[in-house]
């Protein structure tokens, strides 16, 4: 991928100083050149979405009306486009009833918090019922970088994947959570004592993604059976 990129170098004040008092330009108006500012087309490595291609997916609203279309997710943007039959690309309505499934990947709108506040966005579900463990799909822009001397080297413009696990009860606020035995018992607290035997039973590791689903599938049964739900 390309784009247009501005870089800009170093100055000194000293520099700067002559420039302003019109060196090069007898008006004194600051030329992009003379403020040691250039432009150059390079090359930006990743990309915004987790899959370019458009791939067949479905879109599912209020669980029973489906309709197939091609979708990719943008997780710089956290919006679902769709390309419709003309080649034009309009983006998915941000709804709580709305889900949709690219590539057999569901994205579900959730509320969540972020910063002290709640927000929604689409999350990927790894397993069903009351509790959920949640993926947070997400990418951020790094612009590039010059050098500042010699000795170094010039750091591109990047998308970087900056995904991250949340848990989720019913239809509260999803809470971001780290891949951590105290971290995910803290947010499952009411059935300690059995989730820690049923870990130890069958020696489920406490970062591993797969395990956490068995464990919060178990925990949902646990609630299930006390009819908590």
């Amino acid at each position: 991928m390309k784009n247009l990129i501005l870089v800009l170098f170093l100055l000194t004040y000293t520099a700067y100083s002559q420039t302003v008092q019109g060196i090069g330009s007898s008006s004194g108006v600051i030329t992009p050149a003379q403020a040691g500012i250039s432009f150059r087309e390079v090359d930006i490595e990743g990309s915004p979405y987790v899959d370019e291609i458009f791939k067949k997916g479905q879109t599912i609203i209020n669980d029973k009306n489906v309709s197939d279309v091609l979708m990719r997710y943008d997780a710089y943007h956290d919006v679902i486009e769709i390309l419709n039959e003309n080649n034009n690309v309009r983006t998915l309505l941000r709804r709580n009833n709305i889900v949709a499934v690219i590539d057999n990947i569901t994205y579900m709108v959730r509320e969540y918090e972020f910063a002290g506040s709640v927000k929604e966005g689409y999350f990927n579900p790894l397993n069903e019922g009351y509790t959920r463990l949640l993926v947070k799909p997400k990418k951020k822009f790094v612009q590039a970088e010059n050098p500042e001397n010699g000795y170094d080297t010039f750091s591109p413009a990047q998308y970087l994947d900056i995904s991250t696990y949340y848990m989720q009860n019913g239809d509260k606020p999803a809470t971001e959570i780290k891949l951590t035995k105290k971290k995910v018992l803290g947010f499952l607290s009411n059935h300690s004592k059995l989730l820690n035997k049923y870990i130890k039973d069958n020696d489920l590791n406490m970062r591993s993604k797969h395990d956490i689903i068995k464990l919060v599938e178990y925990y949902n049964t646990l609630n299930k059976d006390e009819g908590m739900l």
